[in-house]
């Protein structure tokens, strides 16, 4: 892990975003874990968020391969925006874009057309590069109908990456692994700030789980996680 991800762990457990327990998923499983990106709301958690976004895309995608940071409506907008804010901090300058689920009916975005209705920012360039912020993947539709959108704009545009927060290294309830599914049918590459295993293994080196909610934690990555969580999970199992 990365100085910055170990700083993105405690940020989210001083804002109470990330919790350790039992709490009861949409697909009624029980989860040792649980972010809530919703608490993340108050300007300076904004920023931290940002600054963390920004931090993944220089140290793991590359400030030379985007143009323009775009977040699908309607939680991807402020991501966008503390994303594009804090890579100026870091002396990269790059546009911020987002679309609208509802076309803009006036102004001068209304008139340029079906394009400039369906956008909240400037109509990109042909041959525009992306990444794309959001809080976290489920079915990645939201994402998946961005990314057709776009395309659909611009059949020469490309996408560097699908940043997010966490990667919950979970299948879903018909066993498929939404963030391969997502790349397998978009060819986007998905970069979480940090993945869950990373997050579990950092709360074991500094002390901040108990036993008991780590052994949860293994029963169920080893029953409901990825290939590769159920290997962390065997592999924890193996040698606790």
């Amino acid at each position: 892990m990365q100085d910055y991800q170990r700083a993105f762990v405690d940020f989210l457990l001083e804002a109470e975003a990330l919790k350790i327990g039992e709490f009861t998923l949409k697909s009624g499983r029980t989860s040792p874990v649980f972010l809530n990106t919703g608490l993340l709301d108050t300007g300076s958690r904004l920023a931290r968020l940002g600054s963390a976004y920004a931090s993944t895309l220089l140290d793991r995608v590359g400030p030379d391969t985007f143009d323009t940071v775009f977040g699908p409506a309607y939680k991807g907008i402020p991501l966008s925006v503390a994303t594009a804010m804090a890579l100026a901090g870091h002396d990269v300058e790059k546009a911020c874009l987002s679309d609208r689920k509802e076309a803009k009916a006036h102004g001068a975005e209304a008139a340029s057309g079906n394009i400039g209705k369906r956008l909240l920012g400037r109509t990109p360039a042909p041959g525009t590069r992306y990444v794309m912020v959001d809080d976290v993947l489920t079915d990645g539709a939201t994402k998946m109908e961005a990314v057709a959108f776009l395309r659909e704009i611009d059949p020469t545009c490309t996408f560097a990456a699908l940043l997010i927060v966490l990667d919950r290294q979970e299948t879903k309830p018909d066993g498929s692994n939404a963030v391969a599914a997502f790349t397998e049918a978009t060819g986007v590459p998905v970069t979480p700030i940090i993945r869950l295993t990373d997050v579990i293994d950092y709360l074991v080196e500094t002390g901040t789980i108990g036993e008991e909610d780590l052994a949860r934690c293994r029963a169920y990555w080893g029953e409901f996680g990825t290939d590769e969580a159920k290997a962390w999970a065997a592999r924890d199992t193996a040698t606790a």
